[in-house]
């Protein structure tokens, strides 16, 4: 056969094979679920603060009107704080703000919360009434409070009454790239799991410590072993171990529960799942501290 026509009609089924083969499917991300929370100075009431600063209020509607036109997902704080009151599910004898905004965001499902600081700024050198906003945006992931994004927005400075105007066009001026650092930080959780830190210590009054054996291994590789089955790819890192003292400096938590895919996985589910594990095996601890991205065990 000549040459020329065999090479043209190798390239004509090649065509055909490539036609016909199915384009790979685009990896598809889950978009977080995110509320914007006023950032509340210690020791003020989370609704005092928010009800009575109609700035701060701007702010959070504008943080997520911008937000909302570019497809976030987002639950809607004021709401959210009317329910929790309204049913009074908030304990009367809990007044500590971060102990509200945990309950809130618990509440509403949100993977994100985004911490909204407004600043109102004269401009006294540039005429009467000349002033622009700053807004300071940090984005925290839920279940760690780890950091995911951090911007400052700001305004053109302007002579007008409408602080609704200027908070918009702070957000404006950088929503793209909060959004996409943030989008970008949480596929990361999504793909390689969440860090928590994990610390486990024995004391003189201890019945166990890490080296005490546990059917026939040590404590320290029981954990090893359970911290290898749990987390993200097995994915963990054990500073080392002494008789006394272990430390997980950076434990990989799924961000689903593996048990109900429709629920986030907090460092409190992973808490009580590693004492629902270890009381299983003999082994009673006490949790000293429990964060959602910081856990203390004490051996009993």
């Amino acid at each position: 056969m000549n040459q020329l026509l065999l090479t043209a009609i190798l390239m004509v089924f090649t065509g055909i094979a490539s036609a016909q083969a199915p384009a790979a499917p685009a990896k598809k991300n889950i978009q977080p679920r995110m509320m914007a929370v006023p950032k509340v100075p210690n020791g003020v009431d989370l609704k005092a603060f928010y009800d009575s600063d109609l700035n701060v209020q701007i702010a959070i509607a504008k943080v997520g009107e911008a937000f909302l036109t570019r497809g976030a997902r987002i639950a809607d704080f004021d709401q959210a704080l009317k329910q929790m009151y309204e049913n009074e599910i908030i304990d009367k004898a809990s007044d500590n703000a971060a102990d509200v905004k945990t309950m809130i965001l618990q509440k509403s499902a949100a993977d994100i919360y985004i911490e909204i600081q407004s600043q109102v700024v004269p401009h006294t050198g540039r005429g009467e009434g000349v002033k622009s906003v700053n807004l300071i945006l940090n984005a925290y992931q839920t279940g760690t409070s780890n950091v995911l994004a951090t911007k400052v927005g700001k305004s053109n400075p302007n002579r007008t009454e409408d602080i609704g105007l200027l908070t918009s066009n702070a957000i404006e001026s950088v929503a793209d790239e909060f959004l996409n650092m943030m989008q970008n930080s949480f596929n990361e959780i999504v793909e390689n799991g969440q860090s928590v830190f994990v610390q486990f210590t024995a004391n003189n009054n201890s019945k166990m410590n890490l080296y005490s054996e546990i059917n026939g291994k040590t404590l320290e590789d029981t954990l090893n072993e359970w911290f290898t089955e749990h987390a993200v790819n097995g994915s963990y890192n054990n500073q080392g171990a002494t008789e006394l003292k272990a430390i997980y400096s950076d434990v990989r938590i799924p961000l689903r529960n593996p048990a109900n895919p429709n629920s986030n996985y907090t460092g409190q589910t992973f808490s009580s799942d590693i004492i629902k594990y270890l009381k299983s095996i003999g082994v009673n601890v006490k949790k000293e501290l429990g964060t959602n991205n910081k856990i203390i065990f004490t051996i009993l």
